[in-house]
Parts: structure tokens; sequence; C-alpha cells
């Protein structure tokens, strides 16, 4: 495998939120590494151009077009990968919305709709991915389940970011419960928590700062990251060298919360 190390040879793994940011580069690495890789997301075009990416470097990948708010759609993309592969070992959850543009503010300006939206997919579709992984991870022994989580769960510096940050806040909810109910049955559930990082969902938030350095002052490191900076931590946990840990949370975030 082109630049890899084989270090998920064998594993059967699903992503959410693959087209573009954390889950493309996620996706992107698992092929390197020897993981044949399920790609889900609402825009079958970039999904393509992943999946060529990592045919390309000689991986083997799956274009599954759905949306992870619509429980028949997740259903059917694992069952895809399940008939093409006999199983599932992997699954990372990144599919989420951000909408700093389209209304998610500060409560009692909160529209019904964006709520339903923001909610829908980030808590709603993650519950729905874990809830279809681990029916097939219970088939095969085991397997490991990794949800993205935010840093405006755990702290109130999310502000005007109503719907996202509560998401968050149930998602490791989830990673929690699920940590707790499944490691008996060999399911290690973690989460990794990206900062701020330069991917398309914060597009919009970027692009209406003043600078970056003012949004990069509460960052230590003084930048955001990169997708492919939070990548291999969803690889380590993917690993079998994680196989001790369960109900973790590992912050990707230049430092971001050691100020909190």
């Amino acid at each position: 495998m082109a630049g890899g190390l084989n270090r998920l040879a064998g594993k059967r793994a699903l992503i959410t939120g693959a087209g573009s940011g954390i889950g493309e580069a996620t996706a992107i690495l698992f092929g390197k590494e020897g993981a044949k890789v399920g790609l889900v997301g609402r825009r079958k075009q970039l999904l393509d151009d992943v999946a060529a990416r990592i045919r390309a470097d000689g991986g083997e990948a799956l274009v599954l077009q759905g949306d992870v708010s619509k429980e028949p759609e997740v259903a059917a993309a694992f069952a895809k990968v399940v008939e093409a592969w006999g199983g599932l070992d992997v699954c990372v959850g990144v599919a989420g919305v951000e909408p700093y543009d389209r209304g998610d503010t500060k409560c009692h300006e909160l529209e019904m709709s964006v709520w339903d939206e923001v909610i829908g997919i980030n808590l709603t579709g993650m519950f729905l991915t874990c809830k279809y992984a681990i029916r097939e991870m219970l088939k095969v022994g085991g397997g490991s389940l990794i949800i993205t989580g935010s840093p405006t769960g755990f702290f109130g510096h999310g502000l005007g970011e109503t719907a996202y940050s509560s998401s968050k806040a149930g998602c490791h909810g989830l990673v929690r419960v699920l940590a707790h109910e499944y490691a008996g049955s060999n399911i290690r559930v973690n989460c990794v928590v990206p900062g701020f990082i330069d991917t398309p969902i914060n597009s919009a938030f970027i692009a209406a700062a003043p600078s970056m350095d003012e949004l990069c002052v509460n960052i230590p490191m003084k930048r955001p990251g990169r997708s492919d900076e939070v990548a291999p931590m969803n690889l380590w946990l993917a690993t079998d060298e994680a196989s001790y840990t369960t109900g973790g949370f590992y912050f990707v975030d230049g430092g971001q919360t050691a100020t909190v």
C-alpha cells in the first residue's frame, strides 16, 4: 500500500462525512494503511473523488451516498459494506453541520428549523451510525467505533452556536454510555475532539472573521489545525494498538482546551 505501514490490514471500515475535511483525510489515511473503506456522504461527486484517490494508492473503497439523518439510508450503507466485505470492524462518525451563516445563534433567536437540522444530522445521525455499526460489530466479535466530538460540547465558549454545541454534547453522552454498555462485547467506543480545524465546515466562520490571528488568539499553537492532523488520531483508535482504550476523549486542538 503506497505510503502506509499496513496498520489496518484486513480491517473493514465505514466513515461518515467522508467527502471532505476530517472524514476525507481519515478515509484516505485508512486506505493507505490497508483498510477497505466505505465512504458515506450526501454529495456523490466528492465521494467519487475520495474513492479515486484511495484506489490510485492501491486501496479499496465503496461509495455509499446517503444522509445520516435518515435511518433507511444509514441502514442501506451498512448493508452494502457487509454485502461487499462480509462484516465491519471500524466505524468513524464524522458527518456533521455547523451552520454559522444559516441561523445557528443565541437560544432566544434560534429557529426551530435550524435546531432540527443540526440535531438531526449531528446527533440523530451519530446515533443511527452507532446503532448500525454496533449491530454489525456484534456479529464479528467486536470492533472500534470512533465518534467526532467538539470542545463546544464540553465548554461554553461556542457563543452563538446553541444547536451545534448541544448536538456535540449529546455525542459525548453517547460515547460514555456506549463504551460502558459494549465493553464486554469487545466493542471500543472513543471520541476524537478536534479544535479549530481549517475545513469546509468552518469556511463561513473563517471568512467572516477580521483575521486569522484573532480567530487563533486562544490557541497556544496560534494557528488552526489541518484535517490530516486529526486523521492519525482516528487511525490509532482504529488499530489493535488501542485495544485497551474505550470511553476516552482525545483532543486534537493545538492546546486550546488546556487554557480553559
